[in-house]
């Protein structure tokens, strides 16, 4: 069932297709910069809600698209569940950019005003429908679990692994040293932003399978200090999923305390030891223990003190 969890995902992957290939979409996308850019009224956050709800539908199509691909390899239960989900959160924001468009009286008597709640629209960016089609994948994985999909004669053929052809693991060396250019690209990110240096010592490494796909992947815990030019530091937990040779960083979230290890806990979670300041502690020297859980969500860690 593990495995069964990344084939869908994989198959959800594979047969999507480009949101902006629309030159509707394109057009109205040039015409609302033209006329909104740096613009902040009534009838330009009406006309981003407008452009918004064009491209959630424009999504929404190259989703329900896949359909008959999730049939082809799932059965036709994947299908229908697929096409629920899709049309059930995409509704529900429509919905919701619906509920923050101004009035009538507004829009018409006060269009070059700005709005009285002095709440702006942004526009969806592609990264934006990237994580609404994540989420949806996620939803429609936990459900197709729960429900018990597996692959049809056809998806079998597709996308189940064959063991007359093994996949050749990597070699140890080159994993480490393509896991530890990742991390470092991660951390050069983080203090190109505002400064700072990582506190080497204190990087930790962990293996432990986040995605289901029974291989390890990894669970990094780094520290950066000085940054802004101050004397205050920060602790993070980044996921790192395996991927062939090399890793694909997926996300990361700060800590809280001064964290002492980090050990993989059941399902995809990670014990945290930390010390916290007790009522006499100095400020240099916290002193009380503490254990927190933090569960993978994919794009980081949440959090479930101890």
């Amino acid at each position: 069932m593990k495995r069964m969890g990344s084939t869908i995902g994989l198959i959800v992957l594979l047969s999507g297709c480009g949101v902006y290939s629309d030159v509707k979409v394109a057009m109205a996308r040039d015409a609302l910069r033209q006329e909104c850019m740096g613009t902040f009224t009534n009838t330009c956050v009406s006309k981003t809600i407008d452009y918004n709800i064009l491209l959630l539908e424009q999504a929404k199509s190259a989703w329900l698209a896949q359909e008959g691909e999730l049939v082809e390899s799932l059965g036709k239960e994947a299908g229908s569940l697929w096409t629920g989900l899709v049309e059930q959160r995409t509704d529900q924001l429509v919905d919701k950019l619906e509920s923050v468009r101004p009035g009538f009286f507004s829009r018409w008597f006060l269009g070059d005003a700005q709005p009285l709640s002095g709440k702006g629209m942004m526009e969806f960016s592609g990264q934006d429908l990237k994580e609404m089609q994540g989420a949806l994948m996620a939803e429609f994985i936990a459900k197709g679990k729960k429900q018990g999909l597996t692959l049809t004669e056809k998806g079998a053929e597709k996308y189940a692994p064959s063991p007359a052809q093994p996949v050749a693991e990597p070699v140890a060396g080159q994993a480490e040293a393509a896991l530890e250019a990742a991390i470092n690209n991660l951390i050069a990110s983080e203090i190109a932003k505002e400064g700072g240096a990582e506190y080497t010592d204190s990087r930790q490494v962990i293996y432990m399978d986040l995605n289901e796909d029974s291989q390890p992947d990894a669970v990094v815990l780094f520290t950066v200090e000085g940054q802004g030019g101050g004397n205050g530091s920060y602790q993070s937990l980044a996921g790192f999923y395996r991927s062939g040779a090399g890793w694909m960083y997926q996300g990361h979230s700060v800590v809280s305390g001064a964290v002492t290890d980090i050990k993989a806990a059941p399902g995809q979670q990670v014990a945290v030891s930390t010390l916290t300041s007790g009522p006499d502690d100095p400020r240099c020297c916290p002193s009380v223990q503490g254990v927190d859980i933090y569960t993978w969500t994919g794009r980081g860690f949440d959090v479930k003190q101890g």
